[in-house]
């Protein structure tokens, strides 16, 4: 039976030998010192790469500048739509030989520009976008590449992908009035959020106002926690201070198990009394009692844009900023019905 050789593992020392340099000055050209002569420099890369010597992506990254790295700042505790949007972006990024390092916590100005100044990345994709948010100020003084994921109040020379929140709260409380209903509750995000100016909070609550103006509807509409039992609380009141009510909409699903406990909790039963709909498509939205009606949240679709225009941005084929706006879908469930002919609730 043959034996099998071993491969012997190329070294630093095979590198420099046969390269004609001493150790030290490949360890220093991995390291991208600059004092090492150009020639020297692009002798030692190349037999480093005719040697497969180190991960690809280290010497490529010294030849090229270029880290092969995308950063995603996603600021948020805990958001579960957000996830799809962040792993489709991520297929998309390493598709094309790009890695995704998801950046959490805050960071500052120094901070931010730090990540690419220091080569820690070649784009930024921006998440929790705030109707006036810094990062974009400070990201397009810069002129560095970046893509937001929702969008602020100026988007003046930047590229973003969002849900058309305006479509999808328009949509929704069109398919309300086709089944009589004429008052409508809006349940939106906390008062934390709204003071933050939140990009989608603040689009979703001036959709509802300008539906509601527009259409001679009384404008309902409360803010509550980031729990369901102070959501609970809050509809429990806006129930009570608004007995016609014949439809609630909210527009996160962490909101829809408050609504739901304060309604029934009120021993109305839904759609019959009141109907109910979610502004995202969550699985819940299914297991849900009645199954729930809702505008769906294309995180697929966000997510690979979002890739797509920042790599275009990184390959040269996009040079002019692109701003695409993505309409959700109306997904019509067992929690709503006609309005319930007692209510009153004509205007």
């Amino acid at each position: 039976m043959a034996r099998r050789s071993k491969i012997k593992k190329t070294t630093i020392v095979d590198i420099a030998a046969a390269s004609g340099v001493s150790v030290t000055t490949v360890s220093r050209i991995l390291n991208d010192k600059p004092d090492v002569a150009e020639e020297t420099r692009e002798r030692v890369l190349r037999v480093m790469e005719e040697c497969g010597f180190a991960p690809q992506s280290s010497w490529q990254q010294i030849r090229s500048g270029k880290s092969h790295l995308i950063a995603m700042h996603f600021p948020q505790d805990f958001n579960p739509p957000a996830h799809r949007v962040i792993f489709e972006a991520a297929l998309g990024c390493e598709a094309a030989g790009y890695s995704i390092n998801i950046i959490v916590n805050s960071l500052s100005d120094t901070e931010l520009l730090a990540i690419f100044r220091g080569g820690q990345a070649d784009g930024m994709i921006l998440m929790e976008i705030e109707t006036h948010d810094r990062r974009v100020e400070v990201l397009r003084q810069h002129a560095y590449p970046f893509v937001m994921i929702g969008r602020c109040a100026d988007n003046a020379g930047v590229s973003f992908v969002d849900n058309d929140i305006d479509y999808g709260v328009t949509a929704a409380i069109q398919h309300l009035l086709e089944l009589g209903h004429r008052q409508i509750g809006f349940v939106t995000h906390s008062p934390i959020v709204q003071e933050k100016e939140y990009g989608y909070s603040t689009w979703a609550s001036q959709s509802y106002d300008r539906v509601c103006r527009q259409s001679g509807l009384p404008q309902l509409w409360r803010a509550i926690d980031f729990n369901s039992d102070g959501a609970a609380a809050v509809v429990q009141r806006l129930l009570a201070e608004n007995p016609h009510i014949t439809a609630i909409v909210t527009p996160q699903e962490h909101c829809v198990i408050g609504v739901l406990k304060a309604i029934r909790a009120q021993g109305l039963r839904i759609p019959d009394d009141i109907s109910v709909i979610g502004l995202l498509n969550e699985a819940m939205s299914e297991l849900a009692t009645p199954p729930l009606t809702t505008i769906s949240f294309p995180a697929v679709e966000m997510g690979r844009e979002a890739a797509r225009i920042l790599l275009g941005q990184l390959d040269g084929t996009l040079t002019t900023p692109q701003q695409t706006l993505i309409r959700p879908e109306l997904i019509v469930r067992g929690s709503t019905g006609p309005a319930r002919q007692s209510s009153g609730a004509s205007v």
